[in-house]
Order: structure tokens, then sequence, then C-alpha cells
């Protein structure tokens, strides 16, 4: 049996044992079954999509209310952002790896000669 199956069981059982007793609070168990009484519901599609624009008109109420007075925080805040990225800008520059040049050495070149063997030596071994 899945998880799913397994929780919606659960939840099914603790029902019953809260709801089908004498004392049971039909209300409470509408709302937890997010049922809407027949005919009560509106048959409007773009009724929950106004009722959110409608929240949403009051939040930005509530935040222009509330916006005026934070004012010297954002001031704070945007001065301490200001010293962080000057801190922050100073600290990447010294972190930078400062490219060192080595002065190189020239290679020595072999002269031509210098490696031939001796014709003499591969003589001598040859006759013994």
């Amino acid at each position: 049996m899945g998880r799913g199956r397994q929780k919606a069981k659960q939840q099914k059982i603790a029902r019953k044992l809260k709801y089908l007793t004498t004392d049971t609070d039909y209300d409470e168990l509408a709302k937890e079954l997010g049922a809407q009484e027949p005919g009560s519901g509106s048959f409007d599609p773009f009724a929950d999509i106004e009722e959110h624009q409608h929240d949403a008109s009051e939040y930005a109420a509530y935040e222009a209310e509330y916006s005026e007075t934070d004012e010297t925080e954002d001031d704070m805040s945007r001065d301490d952002l200001d010293e962080y990225a000057k801190w922050a800008a100073e600290a990447a520059v010294a972190a930078a790896p400062k490219p060192t040049s080595k002065p190189h050495k020239p290679i020595p070149m072999p002269a031509p000669g210098a490696f031939k063997h001796d014709s003499k030596q591969t003589d001598t071994h040859e006759d013994e």
C-alpha cells in the first residue's frame, strides 16, 4: 500500500473516531473536508480571482501604511550595504593574485661537434 493511500486511510479512521461520537461538531467536519453546502457557492468562475485581488489590495494598503515609517531603516540598510560593498571590493583587490614575472634563463645550446664519438675509440673495440 502506497504512502498516499495509507495516509488517506489513517485520516478516514481519525475522522470516524473524531466525528462519529455524540458530540459531533459538524461545522468543524465541513471545514476539514473543505465542503460547501450545495447552492451556497458562487457559480462565477472568476469570483475567487476577484476575491484574491481584493486581498492583494488590502495588503498593498497595509504595506503603504507601514513602508513610510521604515524609511530610516531602509537608509541604514543601504548604508550598511554600501559599506559592505566597499569592503568586499577592497578584499577582492587584495586577494587577487598579483602577476609576478620571473626572468627566464637562456637555455644553453650545445656546440655542433660536442657529442661526436671519437673514431679512434671505436676502432680499438673492434680489434679485440
